[in-house]
């Protein structure tokens, strides 16, 4: 588990408050997270809370400050979301995320890196590179890809 070093110099604009206070709406009201054989779904109490608690600790000032336990209930929501949450549904019980949630997490996700800073482990950060030396494979390098268009 990677050690997450929170911020003091926190560099927040209100539209970066917005940013978050959208993403929770959208969660809170878009999102589902349990699903049932029958092709059913509900949104699970957790994600509810969450979502609401984000919205409730966020500061709408002139000169916002995210504390601690925002940061915290941000995180959680966050890593939440980017599991087994879907806000797009299809056919034969296809889900998904749409391109709005993804660029919300990624809006997100640009926030938090303003709040926190991941400090992993010797073990975890061999863990990561292995990873993406792993999903660095089915991506061309840049000389392949110049080659596919010559």
């Amino acid at each position: 588990m990677p050690t997450i070093l929170y911020r003091h110099d926190q560099n927040i604009s209100p539209a970066d408050v917005m940013k978050i206070a959208v993403y929770a709406e959208h969660v809170g009201r878009q999102c589902y997270d349990v699903f049932a054989e029958d092709g059913s779904r509900t949104r699970s109490e957790a994600l509810s809370r969450r979502a609401q608690a984000v919205s409730d600790s966020l500061d709408f000032g002139d000169e916002p400050y995210f504390s601690l336990e925002t940061t915290k209930k941000v995180l959680d929501l966050r890593d939440m979301v980017s599991g087994m949450c879907f806000d797009r549904f299809g056919e034969r019980g296809h889900m998904g995320k749409s391109m709005d949630l993804l660029g919300m997490a990624q809006d997100v996700d640009d926030v938090l890196d303003k709040l926190a800073v991941y400090h992993l482990s010797p073990e975890e950060l061999e863990e990561a590179e292995a990873a993406w030396a792993h999903e660095g494979q089915f991506f061309p390098t840049a000389n392949e890809s110049r080659d596919a268009f010559d």
